[in-house]
């Protein structure tokens, strides 16, 4: 079974919670890059603390320091708050509010977990990012295909 398997099932999103942060991750790339830089996220936010809750986001889901937030890190993320015990009912209501262009709500437990993942010899958001990517793929190529 191993790591990734047992993560998968513990740390899944559901569909439409998977489709909620995804509809968020595109509102806020308004450009269509793929990515969330900084300047559209401020954008996104315009005049309700922009700054500050885009330094908030960065900190939180930038796990490679790139500067961009991939959709990928984007659901990681939301998988990694499911995983440290936030309930399906608690994500949808703050992807709701974000959706409204609320601020950005701290998560510290999902913080102190990414901390101490980060110093892991073998860190799981690499993982979880990794799982990401193949989801995403195989979701592209079963759209082609059709």
């Amino acid at each position: 079974m191993g790591l990734c398997s047992s993560m998968h099932h513990e740390t899944d999103l559901s569909a439409s919670l998977r489709l909620k942060a995804i509809q968020i991750f595109q509102k806020i790339d308004k450009e269509n890059k793929g990515v969330i830089d900084k300047k559209t996220t401020q954008q996104f936010w315009q005049s309700n603390f922009a700054k500050i809750n885009t330094e908030a986001l960065f900190k939180a889901v930038d796990f490679d320091n790139s500067g961009d937030i991939t959709i990928q890190e984007w659901l990681t993320f939301w998988k990694i708050v499911k995983k440290t015990g936030y309930t399906e009912q608690e994500i949808n209501e703050e992807l709701d509010e974000l959706m409204q262009g609320k601020a950005w709500v701290q998560f510290r437990v999902v913080d102190q977990f990414i901390q101490v993942d980060k110093n892991r010899r073998r860190s799981q958001i690499p993982q979880i990012v990794m799982q990401e990517q193949l989801m995403t793929l195989r979701k592209t190529k079963t759209v082609e295909m059709k």
